[in-house]
């Protein structure tokens, strides 16, 4: 442990994990109970070591065992997901569910996209978090995690297709305020935004080189894509001829990328993801130059599926 506060405030919640291990019939060691329900207080009070004694004992109880009982009925399914190089049956399963779940609000042709962005971002929160067979392992470490880390305090099937249904719900409102926007103006540019964005590109670069390796290296690739303009790779690999040079040839595809570091796209698409979220959040110049080199996928306007 990394304190000993930490050990204290773990220490008050192991019988809690006993005993709802027990009471569920939970498959697995409480010290895998222990994690979760550590990460719930973490997340609850925002601080790595939460004062547990101010959480409601009954509250705690009651999470300790809704997790046990969702990790003994969802824990190996999360595990297909993220093994690796990864269970295609189990990701096309989810894909089902998730396209049936957008269906019934969008119409079939919406859902597609909806439920291949949802994927994407389930995919991002499970490939960075912690699974069953390594909880144990990160609880000797100092539990910590992802804000977004799925934790078992719900069915896995009731917070996936959370993220599909919030997904569509943050489309509308975003068509709302855009139509909204239009009606009442036309959107000007940011000019100093823009022209900040010209000479921010060798920090971005040195942002990057500061990443984690895997986020570091799926960055330097997608930069270093055909589809990219050739002058503006030419720029790149100017500035920056230390990250380059170890991308070797161009890439083609997400395939291409998985490929070189040995990976699969899915992990890829959530590396990127990850780094692309970090960087923005330093600096807007940043996200206007990365919205540039590194488009997202175009979203066409919704249209929901008429119930008549």
């Amino acid at each position: 442990m990394s304190s000993t506060s930490a050990n204290f405030w773990l220490d008050r919640l192991r019988p809690l994990c006993e005993v709802a291990r027990r009471a569920s019939r939970c498959r697995y060691e409480a010290t895998v109970v222990l994690f979760y329900l550590a990460r719930w207080c973490q997340k609850k009070a925002r601080t790595l070591e939460p004062r547990v004694g101010s959480i409601d004992r009954l509250t705690l109880r009651d999470t300790a065992e809704r997790i046990a009982r969702h990790l003994d009925h969802d824990g190996a399914r999360v595990e297909r997901l993220v093994a690796h190089p990864g269970d295609a049956e189990a990701w096309t399963e989810l894909r089902r569910e998730l396209f049936a779940s957008a269906r019934s609000r969008v119409g079939p042709v919406a859902a597609d996209e909806f439920a291949e962005e949802a994927l994407q971002k389930i995919a991002e929160v499970l490939l960075t978090g912690t699974p069953p067979s390594q909880a144990a392992a990160q609880l000797e470490a100092g539990p910590d995690g992802p804000g977004n880390e799925y934790i078992f305090d719900s069915p896995f099937s009731n917070w996936s297709r959370t993220v599909v249904i919030n997904l569509i719900r943050d489309r509308w409102r975003e068509e709302a305020r855009r139509s909204k926007t239009e009606e009442s103006k036309t959107p000007r540019v940011d000019r100093e935004l823009v022209e900040r964005a010209r000479t921010a590109l060798p920090h971005l670069l040195q942002a990057i080189r500061e990443l984690p390796p895997k986020q570091r290296s799926v960055m330097v690739l997608s930069l270093n894509r055909r589809r990219l303009d050739p002058a503006v790779r030419k720029r790149l690999h100017k500035l920056a001829p230390d990250l380059f040079s170890e991308a070797g040839a161009l890439v083609s595809s997400e395939s291409d990328i998985a490929e070189r570091l040995g990976s699969t796209t899915r992990r890829v698409t959530a590396n990127r993801s990850v780094a692309r979220r970090k960087l923005a959040k330093r600096d807007p110049a940043w996200a206007l130059l990365l919205d540039i080199l590194l488009p997202h996928r175009s979203t066409r306007p919704l249209h929901v599926e008429s119930e008549g």
